[in-house]
């Protein structure tokens, strides 16, 4: 009864499936028919830009600038997927890594930019118990695969045209594809996770009353962890 959200849920989703409509006019001109994963993975990326929307403007600036960064990464991870941009595909994802991890940890890119051990000060901070070994793992990983993808990595051992084939290959494979959205999509649930223990009371008063939002937004989980 005390949840007041209904109208502004129903708002949300059109908005949303507006955005989508869109984002499959942009895809269609670019030669490119998006497959219901593609869909599905982009609706869970514009959730979680509507919910750093919510989260902006109370923030202090420093923590403000790592939402406005994280929603323009998640605007252009949807851009370059369907362009085919695999290099900036994995700028976007090491940045939204990277600024996720300021955000729990409170550093700033002066204080901190041996990124690497950014992301190890995770495992030093939550412990085993808030984040577990295989969730460490795929984070480190996938923070890692970005970085080797962005500077050459693997690339540089390839042959001339290995690399350049890939470079100008504009689509994934379906099962890559979803490989890869799968990762991206339990690797963000697990920061959504510690987000919730250490913005707890904030992130509960940016939601007042709008319980059921935020399990549209970030599913069931999230509120329940609220309640913890």
């Amino acid at each position: 009864m005390g949840d007041m959200t209904y109208d502004e849920i129903k708002s949300i989703k059109s908005d949303i499936v507006i955005f989508i409509r869109g984002v499959e006019e942009f895809s269609k001109k670019n030669s490119r028919r998006l497959s219901e994963n593609d869909k599905s993975f982009f609706v869970f990326l514009t959730k979680r830009i509507i919910f750093f929307k919510y989260l902006c403007p109370g923030f202090d600036p420093s923590k403000k600038y790592f939402c406005e960064v994280m929603i323009s990464d998640l605007y252009y991870l949807i851009t370059d997927i369907i362009e085919g941009n695999w290099r900036y595909v994995h700028v976007n994802e090491r940045s939204i890594i990277e600024n996720y991890t300021r955000l729990l940890i409170f550093s700033t890119v002066e204080e901190n930019h041996v990124t690497l051990k950014l992301i190890e000060s995770l495992k030093e901070k939550y412990g085993e118990t808030q984040l577990l070994e295989d969730e460490y793992s795929l984070i480190k990983n996938e923070y890692v695969d970005s970085c080797n993808y962005v500077h050459g990595g693997e690339l540089l051992r390839d042959s001339l045209i290995s690399v350049f084939s890939q470079m100008h290959r504009k689509h994934w494979d379906n099962k890559k594809a979803n490989d890869y959205y799968e990762r991206f999509m339990r690797m963000i649930k697990i920061f959504e996770k510690m987000l919730l223990i250490e913005y707890k009371s904030y992130i509960d008063g940016c939601f007042h009353r709008r319980k059921s939002l935020l399990e549209y937004l970030l599913g069931k989980n999230a509120v329940d962890a609220l309640f913890i």
